[in-house]
Parts: structure tokens; sequence; C-alpha cells
């Protein structure tokens, strides 16, 4: 078992082809790089999407994308499956960002829900180029439009047949965001993406058999957060990178999922059972610094939200759900030890690096949850220490076992 880090309501919009919020493969990408695109469309397809004859398959992505795109295509092809590829594009999608009129936001994509039920294997590569001049300046209120017509899509997921990979790519864009040098950036995406997979699922499993059934996990941080929950009987998710034919059985679309890099354990615990204080130091809005920020979990509700700079950000971001945008959502630890956080220099905070930890409020029926109406936040513990039931699984940002 398995799932991709960052949020459910990443594989929806990806499926969607809205603002996408993957990191994009650049055009700058080198010839020897380029070269590769054979070896790596062999894993995926024989390994991770494990792709069988008769296996009807949409191969998705940007048109810098396209000669990903082909070299999966031809694979999925070779091993008998029939693939379709969709194409988006940075000009359409900021097109409907800002020209689309607004009551057109609104229409539900029932078209697409239809055609999902005769998809075997969806293969999502990064749809957008530029995904942060794409959403520049454009309200919140329209994306939340999207979301909500997005929902035909979300409520079928998990009944779907449909098994899906998604692989990220490093570019000068996403390195200049995580204030990284370029090189060492990309250096580190593909030895995360070539990681030893069988490690990652054997600690993925070992941590799941801690985790489950746990009463009480506490989470600190040297910043000041100390907070509790209960994970009780909800589902836990190991993305190691493969779909399984276990996997494709399960009635959850994010089990039915991998993503590359991967690297990721992820549960919906029981809402209502956090309680105490987040203290984030740093994380971004909209790709803008969000500093200071701090809040308290009260029977798992996000109370008294506070922040140093970019405040008025998240309250632009959550303002237009009225769901539970603001009740407890999902914890995660990354698992995959090539990924590294860089905080100094740097501002990366990568949610599949092994002991990184992330919690985000909101949407998360994708993962079994019971807040089954978009909206949320998601926010980075660095540095966390982890407690199940007594027993210490994270030590100050390090898997203990």
């Amino acid at each position: 078992m398995k799932r991709s880090n960052t949020t459910n309501i990443l594989l929806t919009l990806t499926i969607l082809t809205l603002a996408s919020l993957s990191t994009a493969i650049g055009q700058e990408q080198k010839a020897g790089q380029a070269q590769n695109y054979e070896e790596l469309a062999r894993r995926i397809v024989s390994t991770s999407a494990a792709i069988k004859p008769g296996d009807v398959v949409v191969v998705a992505g940007g048109k810098h994308t396209v000669p990903l795109m082909e070299a999966i295509a031809i694979e999925v092809q070779k091993a008998g499956g029939m693939p379709t590829m969709w194409l988006n594009s940075d000009r359409v999608a900021r097109s409907r960002n800002i020209d689309m009129p607004e009551q057109f936001l609104e229409q539900e994509p029932r078209y697409l829900a239809e055609w999902y039920k005769n998809v075997d294997v969806f293969i999502g590569l990064p749809g957008l180029e530029d995904p942060r001049a794409v959403s520049a300046g454009v309200p919140q209120a329209r994306f939340a439009k999207s979301a909500k017509a997005g929902q035909v899509i979300g409520k079928m997921l998990n009944d779907a047949k449909l098994r899906g990979v998604f692989i990220a790519y490093p570019t000068k864009q996403s390195a200049e965001l995580n204030q990284l040098d370029f090189t060492a950036f990309e250096k580190m995406h593909w030895d995360a993406l070539n990681a030893d997979y069988k490690i990652i699922s054997e600690k993925g499993d070992a941590l799941k058999r801690v985790l489950q059934g746990a009463k009480v996990v506490r989470v600190t941080s040297p910043s000041g957060s100390d907070f509790t929950f209960t994970v009780g009987d909800r589902l836990l998710i190991i993305d190691d990178g493969i779909v399984t034919a276990e996997d494709a059985q399960s009635k959850f679309i994010n089990v039915r999922s991998a993503s590359l890099p991967g690297g990721n354990i992820n549960v919906t615990p029981i809402e209502t059972s956090a309680n105490g204080k987040v203290v984030v130091p740093k994380l971004r809005c909209r790709n803008a610094p969000l500093t200071g920020a701090s809040f308290e979990f009260k029977d798992g509700k996000m109370q008294n939200f506070k922040a140093d700079k970019g405040g008025d950000c998240f309250t632009e971001v959550m303002a237009p759900y009225s769901g539970p945008k603001d009740m407890f959502g999902s914890f995660s630890i990354g698992l995959n030890p090539a990924r590294k956080v860089m905080e100094n220099p740097g501002d990366y905070r990568p949610g599949d690096a092994a002991g990184m930890v992330w919690i985000s409020t909101g949407y998360n029926a994708l993962d079994g949850g019971n807040n089954k109406e978009p909206g949320g936040f998601s926010f980075p513990i660095t540095k966390a220490t982890v407690t199940v039931d007594g027993k210490v699984v994270v030590k100050d940002g390090q898997l203990m076992l």
C-alpha cells in the first residue's frame, strides 16, 4: 500500500486538468536527461503502473513533457495497453483562470467522470511549465468554484477502477522558488526517484504496524508545536512508488495511486481527536512567504490562527470554502532517505523526505476521512518528534525505525 505525499486534491486537480499544482519539467532539461526517458518509461509502465494487456491508459501532461509522454505511450503499447495522450498548456490554463466567465467555472465536468469509468490507468505528468505564472493574481474564489465543480470527479474516484501514477520533475523555476542551487536540487530529485523502494516499503510497513490503531500520537517540535490525535481504525496508506495487485483492488483511489519520487505514509486520523498547539516558523501561501504561523486544535477544529507575515493570504485561501476546511484532515511522515529538507540555505520541506512531518486541515475523503468538501491548508512540522502510544518513531526530524 502507498500514497503520494502532497495532498489528495493534487490528484483530483491533475485529473481535471485544471490549475496544476505539480512541479513542471522544464524545457531547459539537458539532452543527457532526455536520453533517460525510455528507461524511465519502462519502469513506470512495467513496475509502478503494472500495465497489463487490454488496459485503457491515459497519459496526460503539458507541451513541455511530450517527449516523455511519447516514451510512456510507446511502452504502454509494447505491454499490450491502449494509450491515449491528453495535453495541457500554460496558455489555456491561464485563460481559464482569468478569462473564463465566472459562472462557467461552476459547470460540473460530468462528461469527464463518465470517461474515467472506462479508464484503467491514469499516468500524470506536470501539465504546466510555470504554475506560478498561471495562478498569479487569480482570486482564490475562482479556484474555489472550480474545486466545487470538480467534486463530481472526486465523488466517483473511490468507486472507479482507475489506478494512477504521478511523476514530478525538477526545474530551474522550482529550484528558484525553493531558494536552491538548481544543480544540487536536480541531483537530489533524481536520487530520490531512483531510491531503493524496497527499503522504503519496509520502513513504511514497520511504521504502519506502530501507527495502526494508535490511541495517542503526540507531535512536538523545537518551534513550539505540541499536539495529539488518535488514529483509531483509520486507513494508513504507504506510498512506495508502486501500485501492486493488492493495491489495485482497494476501494480508495489514493491506495491505487503512486508517485515518483515516492516515500510517504499518510493517515486521516479521527478528525475530532486533535488537540494542542501548532507552530510553523515558515511555509508558503500561494508561493509567497507565510512566516510565524501558529494556531490551536480544539477537538479537531483549528482556532486562533496567527502569522507574522502572510496571514492575509491564508485568510484569502480559506475564505471561499464553507465546509470542514478548518477541521484536522491528515498526518504524514516522509520515508525517502534521498530526499532532503533544506531550510538553511533554502526553503524546501518535501513531504517524502525521511522524517519530515506534514499535517493538513480540510478535504480528506479520498483517504477515507469524513471531510468531504473542498478546502483546507497544509503545514510542515520540521524537526518534529513523533511519539506513538509512548514509542518514539521520529526524533528531531529523523526516522527512528
